[in-house]
């Protein structure tokens, strides 16, 4: 992985991290039955994303390996709202996604891009990190278990 380089994402690179965040919710349209493909949400869900870590904080990282950006992690910087969660713990970072190329999986380049936005948080003073996984993706559960995380909520849902 000496080939990889992991860096702020760049204006220029818009179109492949909108082009990765397309593969990824191509990918959750096989897990689950409520997701919109890649060719009709990936844009404007990147430009969202962008537009809450613009008013929020955090960033976006990307994986470039060979001057191709192959991956890519974007987080935001949010707070518990209420009393129900001590003070000094309201402040965290939220994974809003992460998705690397068919091509480089399998690589370590997730474990690279969550270890880089850890460090970054952790320089602004935070010391938490969430994500929300689907349930049916086991691949994605297995790795952010072997970084540590597990389970702080349950969200259910009922459909009818």
């Amino acid at each position: 992985m000496n080939d990889v380089v992991i860096r702020l994402a760049k204006p220029a690179d818009r179109a492949t991290l909108i082009s990765l965040m397309g593969e990824l919710h191509d990918a959750e349209t096989l897990l689950e039955s409520n997701r919109a493909t890649g060719a009709e949400s990936a844009e404007s869900h990147h430009d969202y994303i962008e537009s809450e870590i613009a008013k929020l904080g955090g960033t976006t990282f990307v994986a470039e390996e060979g001057g191709q950006v192959v991956g890519f992690l974007a987080y935001t910087i949010e707070e518990d709202p209420g009393t129900f969660v001590r003070p000094e713990r309201r402040r965290h970072g939220m994974i809003w996604d992460i998705s690397v190329s068919a091509a480089m999986r399998g690589r370590g380049l997730g474990r690279e891009l969550v270890s880089a936005a850890e460090a970054d948080l952790a320089t602004k003073g935070v010391n938490e990190m969430r994500l929300y996984v689907l349930a049916n993706n086991k691949r994605a559960q297995a790795l952010y278990r072997e970084l540590g995380y597990g389970e702080y909520e349950y969200i259910m849902a009922k459909r009818f």
